[in-house]
């Protein structure tokens, strides 16, 4: 199971102080909850369909509450011991809003796509220790002995053999030139009132052959993440460095850590430290930044206690190894009777991500942007059996699939944004990304 690589991986690369920091191996699922056009469904390993619904988020609440497990006794910082893993995708948006349907749906995966687990191996970084966790769950899992051995003979043994990927060159689906008179016509609906902020992204795309795991390792090694993600899928996989937290649910409490503002990371340290003054001191990235802390203020407030929603760091500055980031943080207390699927209804999809107001910033993406962003701006993390989230951000991610890799660039577009400006913002971003497709396939992985 292990050979290319493991079942499903949230690891913590470059854990951060409040951020992630331990990281969890989950073995094969249990089941799988998962998101088409026609829609939701949950499955046994098997494929035999036990539930269908209409809805994502009904179908989450139903499936979270049917494997609710106390928490017991865990070590500190241990948050994901069992329950759902994986990724919900952008275009969960269409079952909270009514969008337009413009853009094309390439590739054609699941809108959602979360496996049960009742076994994982957590790493606490702190001790260097593991622990084994296993959850049972009458009516969706058996003992499943040989599957467990497995996962630990696997995790016990050596290391897999380094295995290696080559890339083709990557082409926009948005030539610079298309992309560059986009920025333009949302400056124009910025000037007409029509709304205040759009992130517009483009993607990226080119041959992939070889180990999506390979990518994912040179990933790592170029670019730490809090954040990190090896989600594999049925013809490639998610490999994900994202830097952003979307939502962390702790008990009743809820954190947000919205980013808007980026300079590239300078050649030297002097240059670094004159790009890090630049980016504090911008008065266009903290009127970014505002907006969707507010957008999140907003979002919260609708399952929010009354009172409860904060901002608790405002424009603090992040450094990640090829750009500075501007982050902060929102909180609130979940009211009585609003649940974990509520929260992600009321708070879909990530604000940083949309603009703002969030469903105008939305219908202009669905206009301009030529394809569907799929896993793209959705969310990558767990939900625990014991009532837990944590929810990163889709950014800094390759998607591989049917021999394809495909990578996801965006900024935001303000009043007083510069069109060349905006462009060369979306490759600082992905720089690192593009540089391990270049070159990864030559770099020694242990």
């Amino acid at each position: 199971m292990l050979a290319r690589g493991p079942a499903a991986l949230l690891e913590s690369s470059k854990p951060m102080p409040g951020q992630a920091g331990w990281s969890y191996l989950a073995g094969p699922p249990a089941a799988v909850l998962e998101t088409d056009a026609q829609a939701t469904w949950l499955r046994d390993p098997q494929g035999r369909v036990l539930q269908r619904w209409s809805d994502p988020f009904d179908a989450l609440r139903e499936v979270l509450a049917r494997t609710a497990l106390p928490a017991g006794a865990r070590p500190a910082g241990l948050d994901f011991a069992g329950g759902w893993l994986g990724w919900l995708g952008y275009d969960m948006a269409r079952h909270v809003e009514r969008l337009p349907v413009q853009a094309a749906i390439d590739p054609a995966l699941p809108a959602m796509r979360l496996l049960l687990c009742d076994q994982v191996l957590a790493h606490d970084p702190a001790t260097q220790r593991w622990h084994a966790c296993r959850s049972h769950w009458p009516g969706l899992t058996d003992a499943r002995d040989d599957a467990w051995h497995a996962l630990l003979d696997a995790a016990a043994g050596p290391a897999p053999a380094a295995t290696q990927f080559q890339a083709g060159a990557l082409q926009s689906r948005t030539p610079a030139p298309r992309y560059l008179q986009q920025v333009r016509e949302v400056l124009e609906l910025i000037a007409r009132g029509d709304l205040f902020q759009a992130n517009l992204s483009h993607r990226l795309e080119g041959r992939f052959d070889g180990d999506p795991f390979a990518l994912y390792r040179t990933l790592t090694a170029l670019n730490p993440a809090p954040f990190a993600a090896y989600l594999p899928l049925p013809h490639g996989a998610i490999a994900s460095v994202s830097p952003e937290r979307f939502l962390r649910l702790d008990g009743r409490e809820v954190s947000a850590r919205p980013i808007k503002g980026t300079r590239a990371r300078g050649a030297d340290a002097p240059a670094d430290a004159q790009q890090r003054a630049a980016l504090a001191a911008s008065v266009k990235d903290r009127a970014e930044n505002l907006m969707i802390v507010d957008l999140m203020r907003n979002d919260l407030g609708r399952v929010a206690q009354v009172g409860s929603v904060r901002v608790d760091g405002l424009f603090e500055i992040e450094a990640h190894p090829s750009v500075f980031q501007m982050v902060s943080t929102v909180r609130a207390r979940l009211r009585d009777g609003a649940g974990t699927a509520d929260l992600l209804r009321a708070c879909w999809p990530p604000g940083s991500m949309t603009g703002a107001p969030k469903v105008r910033a939305m219908e202009v993406i669905e206009s301009l942007e030529p394809v569907r962003r799929g896993p793209y701006a959705g969310a990558i993390g767990y939900f625990d059996a014991a009532g837990g989230m944590d929810l990163s951000v889709v950014i800094r991610t390759a998607v591989v699939h049917d021999r394809r890799v495909m990578v996801q660039v965006g900024g935001a577009v303000v009043a007083d944004s510069d069109p060349r400006d905006e462009l060369d913002e979306t490759l600082a971003k992905g720089r690192l990304l593009l540089h391990a497709l270049r070159e990864g396939s030559t770099l020694p992985l242990r």
